[in-house]
């Protein structure tokens, strides 16, 4: 294992041309970062890199990051981080500046399937850390379920009979006494029943009556309805649409070129001789740089033309065409109404005689009524030996119907939820 540690410092154009030895450690005096070498690749690996988000406690970011609140900055300062996250998090002025990310009162959310957009904002908490849930729109609706029915056994119990001895139950007579009811006989005066039947006892007629009618005809009607056309339509329709060409000016970028004065590096160094031990006769060269010399070098952008040139949108044509609708005759016709004859007839109210009524003097005779001596007899009643049966009881199986469990849905809803939080800023790296 090394017993040194190689450390080296420089600008960022120094730091990317330098390849490292393993394990070598180089400060990048632009951006404040160190790199890590492996031996073999250019530039080394930075420890943090340009675009890392991180938790930072204080109200103010640290030389070599940014707040992340949205600022839009310099795509020219801030070259090596435009690189990185471009205008992912807002555009800024779209030529000049772009924006950082937007962390205040937001926690970052991993990118993935559901999140596939880099920025993409998804809502804000207030500062209680009271998050809401997006809202649910639509309906969300659960399968329904239906169980399966069951059916149980019928039951059948045995029928029984019983037995009854034949029950004969005696004859009985009784006897009844001779009663004689005596004969009455009442009068009555005679009465006359008619009209004016007190002083005029005779038979009264009324006065037949006929009513006539004439013969009435209604005549006959036919109403006739004429032969109606509704004449064919079509219409025709013939579309086109005329194309365009817009022109563009030829454009010319001029080149530039810019100097400054940073280029290679040249080391100075000198060599010294160390002794491993005490007592031992082996030494160690050990190398030390006194002097770092960079030569001035510039950096040239050629000039870009862009040719005359037209964006052209071809001619589009609908073919005519035409809807038809054919013609609609009704043949002539007509509606009759038979004529109706009542022929003469009459009306007849017949005469009413009441005839009067006379019930002479008379009497009304009830006969003596003699009941003899006399028996009611009671015959004799037998039940012959009989049974009563009782059928056999049958409980026919019980079905139970299979159970449905209906679909449910559920209308938009959205959720609250309270976070444990405490509040520290997000910084990024430039």
């Amino acid at each position: 294992m090394a017993t040194q540690l190689q450390f080296r410092r420089g600008t960022s154009a120094q730091n990317n041309s330098y390849t490292g030895l393993v394990g070598e450690l180089s400060l990048d005096t632009d951006t404040n970062n160190i790199r890590i070498h492996d031996g073999s690749t250019a530039g080394g690996a930075e420890i943090i890199p340009s675009g890392t988000i991180l938790a930072y406690g204080a109200a103010t970011a640290p030389t070599g990051y940014l707040l992340c609140d949205n600022s839009a900055v310099s795509r020219t300062t801030y070259a090596r981080l435009f690189a990185v996250i471009g205008t992912s998090f807002v555009t800024g002025d779209g030529s000049t500046t772009f924006n950082v990310p937007d962390l205040r009162d937001k926690v970052p959310l991993g990118k993935g399937t559901n999140n596939t957009a880099l920025g993409a904002t998804n809502g804000s908490a207030a500062a209680s850390a009271v998050m809401n849930s997006a809202t649910k729109t639509g309906v969300t609706t659960a399968s329904n379920n239906t169980g399966t029915g069951t059916t149980g056994t019928g039951t059948t119990g045995t029928g029984t009979s019983g037995n009854s001895q034949a029950t004969t139950v005696a004859a009985n007579t009784g006897n009844a006494t001779s009663t004689t009811a005596a004969s009455n006989t009442g009068n009555a005066g005679s009465t006359t029943v008619g009209y004016n039947a007190t002083n005029a006892p005779s038979v009264v007629t009324g006065t037949a009556t006929t009513g006539n009618s004439t013969s009435t005809t209604v005549a006959s009607n036919t109403g006739n309805s004429q032969s109606t056309t509704v004449a064919s339509n079509t219409g025709g329709s013939g579309v086109t649409i005329t194309g365009s060409t817009a022109n563009s000016t030829a454009t010319t970028a001029a080149s530039n070129t810019g100097a400054d004065g940073s280029g290679d590096l040249t080391l100075t160094t000198y060599t010294v001789n160390r002794t491993l031990a005490a007592g031992t006769k082996d030494v160690t060269q050990v190398s030390l740089v006194t002097n770092v010399t960079q030569t001035n070098h510039t950096h040239s952008i050629p000039s870009l033309t862009v040719n005359n040139h037209s964006h052209g949108v071809g001619n589009l044509a609908g073919s005519s065409h035409s809807h038809s609708i054919p013609s609609l005759t009704v043949n002539n016709h007509s509606h009759s109404i038979p004529s109706l004859t009542v022929n003469n007839h009459n009306h007849s109210v017949p005469a009413l005689t009441i005839p009067s009524l006379t019930v002479n003097n008379h009497s009304h005779s009830i006969p003596s009524l003699t009941v003899n001596n006399h028996a009611h007899s009671i015959p004799s009643l037998t039940v012959n030996n009989h049974s009563h049966s009782v059928p056999g009881l049958s409980v026919p199986g019980l079905s139970v119907p299979a159970l449905s469990i209906p679909s449910l849905s559920v209308n938009g809803f959205s959720v609250a939820t309270t976070l444990p939080s405490e509040v520290v800023q997000y910084i990024i790296k430039t």
